[in-house]
């Protein structure tokens, strides 16, 4: 956009709207903080793919142990206890979703270490970099008086009492050539009154009244040397003033577009996060089909018969021995 008067764009960005000098503490305070809050997202995400991290290990390590596999549970001893059929079932198929999903989570503690919290960390001296050349813009503007430089510095604080430095100087020094223009016309007009009451008088003796007159013509000369200084430096406060409003037109626009940048780039990393943990819900509710289907599908009749069908020997045995209840019968004789 193009520059109106005063220095500010026709249609500013919002940091264009801040004006002065003092405006630029709280720039630096935003982008100190900015810095800071890009830091506690890193390491909140870090502490988050840990927590994602360690879940999907610790159910690795569960899947593995003797709770979930009791066939390797010592206290059953050598006659080891092998359940069968559709709880079996049920149970194997709840162990390889819960590995699924541990899978699920260590892909995410990656993708939010890689896609989030990177970002968010290589972004820290992006913004320290961007900062410095914001606060070290404008180094290339100076006053014509070598007393009076409008310096950039790689601090904003420092690049704001440089400001009201330059800005305190030149009024000052307007201020006391004024006082001493002021003066000095003040003297000039007492004389003034003192000749024009002479020449009134009957008795002013005219060598009285022509010195008065030549100390005048002095001092109105010297009057008129003071007010060109004093002009002059009237005209050094409005130029200094004019180019530190220009300078900080274009400082607060490229504060504007480093905050608008350290902005995005969160945007993007939450975006990316968000988009991640929506991602896991397909895999959850595929899970939970699968294990309600498997649950459902548990028959207890079913899975007793399977076991005594795998226990035919014992059947047999029990077959063969002979009732308590039976009397004996006697031996076969043979026929005489």
């Amino acid at each position: 956009a193009g520059l109106s008067r005063g220095g500010f764009s026709e249609n500013p960005v919002a940091m264009e709207r801040l004006c002065g000098v003092e405006s630029l503490s709280a720039v630096q305070r935003r982008f100190s903080d900015g810095l800071e809050v890009l830091k506690c997202m890193a390491d909140f995400f870090k502490e988050i793919a840990d927590i994602e991290r360690h879940y999907a290990n610790a159910v690795t390590r569960l899947m593995n142990s003797t709770p979930f596999n009791f066939r390797l549970n010592k206290w059953l001893g050598a006659d080891t206890y092998v359940e069968v059929g559709t709880l079996k079932t049920a149970w194997d198929k709840m162990g390889a979703e819960l590995l699924k999903l541990a899978q699920v989570h260590a892909e995410k503690a990656e993708q939010y270490t890689t896609n989030v919290r990177q970002p968010l960390m290589e972004c820290v001296p992006q913004m320290e970099e961007l900062r410095k050349k914001v606060s070290a813009s404008g180094h290339n503007h100076r006053s014509t008086t070598p007393t009076i430089i409008v310096t950039g510095t790689l601090q904003l604080k420092i690049k704001e009492k440089t400001y009201l430095y330059n800005t305190e100087d030149a009024k000052k020094r307007h201020i006391r050539e004024k006082q001493r223009y002021l003066a000095m016309s003040d003297q000039c007009s007492d004389i003034e009154k003192k000749i024009n009451f002479m020449k009134e008088a009957p008795a002013a003796p005219p060598p009285v009244i022509s010195r008065q007159e030549s100390r005048l013509e002095s001092l109105k000369k010297e009057l008129g040397t003071l007010e060109a200084i004093y002009l002059d430096t009237q005209k050094e406060v409005e130029r200094i003033n004019s180019l530190v409003e220009k300078e900080l037109v274009t400082l607060y626009k490229e504060a504007h577009e480093v905050e608008l940048k350290r902005v995005n780039t969160i945007k993007g990393c939450l975006q990316t996060f968000t988009t991640s943990l929506s991602n896991t819900a397909p895999a959850y509710l595929e899970a939970m089909r699968q294990l309600i289907v498997c649950v459902d599908e548990i028959d207890g009749d079913a899975d007793i018969n399977k076991f005594v069908e795998s226990h035919r020997e014992l059947l047999q045995m029990q077959n063969d021995q002979p009732s308590p209840t039976s009397p004996p019968q006697p031996p076969p004789t043979s026929p005489p």
